[in-house]
Formats: C-alpha cells, structure tokens, sequence
C-alpha cells in the first residue's frame, strides 16, 4: 500500500477528493494545516504518475500493511448540523439523534460533504429559510446536499444543477427519486418557478448570475448564497441588491461568508 501526500486550501479540497476518489483511492485522510490549508493523504495499492497534482506538492509513501478503508471509514464520521439535520456517510451505523434528519452523503465524489464550512453554512441557513410546501432550486448542486435537506425539511418539489456532469451523475446515485437533478443552468427553469434558490458556488457565479436569479425566483422569494470569502461579500451584495433584494441574514465564519435574501 502506498500513500499519496497534496496540500491545498480548504476553497480547493473538494475538487481534489473527487478527483482521488475517481482515481480509486482505497480512503483518504485529512489534516487541517492552517485555517486555510488542508493536508489530503489518499491510499493506493499502486504508485502511478501524478503530475496533475503538480502544483499541490504531491508526496508518494510505502505504508504499513493497515486497513486504510476502514481508517478513511473512520475519518468521516456522522456529524450534526445547525439545529435539526445529522450528516452521515453511507457506512455510518451512528443512529440518527432524536429530533434531526439524515443527510446520506458520499463523501468526496463533489462539492459539499457536510464536513466544509461552506455546506455546514449553507444548511444552517437553510433550516431557518425553507418552509413545508416550498419549491426549490439547488444551482450548483454538487453533492445534492442542500436539495436533499430541503427535501428532508419539507420542501414540496425540489430541483437541482450542475454543469459538471460527472457531479450530477453521482448526486443522482446517492438522492431520492424525488428530487430531480440536470446538468444545465437557471436557463432551463421556467420564470417565477422557485420559493427558494440556494447558490452555494462563488461570488463570481452569484454575481453574474443575479438577473437569472431574479427572473426564477417568486416574488416574495428567498435566496440563499454561500462559498463567499469576505473579500468578494461588497460585490455579491452590490449585484444582489441591485434586483431590489433584502439582505435579510448575514453570517461569517473562518474565512467563508452565507448571506440570506428576501425579495422585496
């Protein structure tokens, strides 16, 4: 068995997990450097050329004859989230505490374990935005996570969508078959559709996409946007209350920020 050692920031880990998942890693490890570097160590039976993980340091290493499975199993344990959800990956035979819904999730196969700030953010808003009978857009979906919580917290039709097919493929595998997943934009949603939209990407995206956001969105509706460092928080407020949005919560922690809108 042997090992493979990268470093990056926390904004990068996720990709990277799916890219060693897919490469058919036996687990993978992870170590927090600083608030803002992660150390991944993925297990493999072989050494193979690894120069697409040039820019993050890649160290190869004999290891022990050690179950990695079973120690990646035990990396990744249930956690709970905000006030009334329980994340857990699929071999997690932790019971679900009383009072919250399971979220089964596979960890590093795309954005949005459960474990990140930015997902825990995102959920945590999310429990005091969505209401029984909401409709729901998930853009960017990764994981399907927040579409799954809405679902679990009783939204009434939930949708979501990724333009990385390969995230949609194996967020259709892990949901329900109520929640139906595309690979695509908002420009396949038909206006006024959604009570609720989540956009747990980037400022960028938020940013360029908050005229479409607008034109899917009720009146009266809510949005929810995450994955933004504080640097890009004036920018994302600008573009979003340029649609006469109300932001209605703010919260920031470590070096990630989720904002609430309301329209007015």
């Amino acid at each position: 068995m042997h090992s493979l050692t990268i470093e990056c920031t926390q904004d990068e880990k996720d990709e990277l997990l799916g890219r060693l998942w897919e490469l058919d890693t036996a687990g993978v490890t992870e170590e927090d450097l600083t608030a803002n570097r992660v150390s991944l160590r993925a297990f493999f039976n072989e050494v193979f050329e690894a120069s697409e993980f040039a820019a993050f340091d890649p160290v190869w290493q004999e290891e022990p004859n050690v179950d990695w499975q079973a120690e990646s199993e035990a990396a990744w344990p249930g956690r709970p989230v905000g006030e009334r959800l329980f994340v857990a990956p699929p071999w997690c035979e932790e019971p679900t505490p009383p009072g919250r819904e399971r979220l089964v999730i596979n960890p590093g196969i795309a954005f949005g374990t459960g474990a990140d700030t930015t997902t825990q953010l995102a959920l945590e808003v999310l429990e005091r935005t969505v209401q029984p009978g909401d409709r729901v857009f998930d853009f960017g979906t990764g994981s399907g996570i927040l579409a799954l919580a809405a679902l679990r917290l009783g939204a009434a039709q939930v949708h979501g969508c990724d333009i990385d097919h390969d995230a949609v493929v194996a967020a259709r595998a892990d949901m329900p078959s109520e929640i139906g997943l595309f690979t695509g934009t908002l420009r396949s949603i038909q206006p006024q559709w959604a009570d609720v939209i989540f956009a747990n990407i980037n400022a960028e995206t938020v940013s360029h996409n908050a005229e479409e956001m607008k034109r899917v969105l009720k009146p009266g509706g809510r949005l929810i946007v995450g994955g933004i460092p504080p640097r890009h928080a004036d920018r994302v407020i600008k573009a979003l209350g340029a649609q006469e949005w109300t932001l209605r919560e703010r919260v920031d922690r470590d070096i990630w920020v989720c904002m609430a809108w309301e329209d007015k």
